[in-house]
């Protein structure tokens, strides 16, 4: 036990520090940008930190994979803005038209 606890001993501990060094990493910040650093990480990181211009999702007319009113299987969740069905054909889709 006491040969054991001598090779632990003289484990070279400067090895670490050494790696450490030779790591790339950003050069460290002064305190005060390392708070405002962490400050803008949480804040991003919750719903209250997003963007005020960010499209909320469309919620969708039915649940499942049948649409109740057409019985198709698979197909959008909701039916498309009908200014657009009514002029010419086009689907749109949260602001993405397609034309068949």
């Amino acid at each position: 036990m006491t040969l054991l606890r001598s090779l632990l001993l003289l484990r070279p501990r400067h090895v670490r520090s050494f790696v450490d060094i030779n790591r790339p990493r950003p050069p460290p910040l002064n305190p005060a940008d390392q708070r405002e650093f962490e400050d803008l990480q949480r804040k991003s990181s919750t719903t209250q930190g997003s963007h005020p211009d960010t499209p909320t999702p469309v919620q969708p007319e039915f649940e499942g994979t049948v649409n109740p009113s057409t019985g198709e299987r698979g197909g959008p969740k909701r039916e498309p803005v009908g200014k657009w069905v009514q002029d010419g054909g086009d689907w749109s889709f949260k602001g993405r038209v397609s034309d068949f």
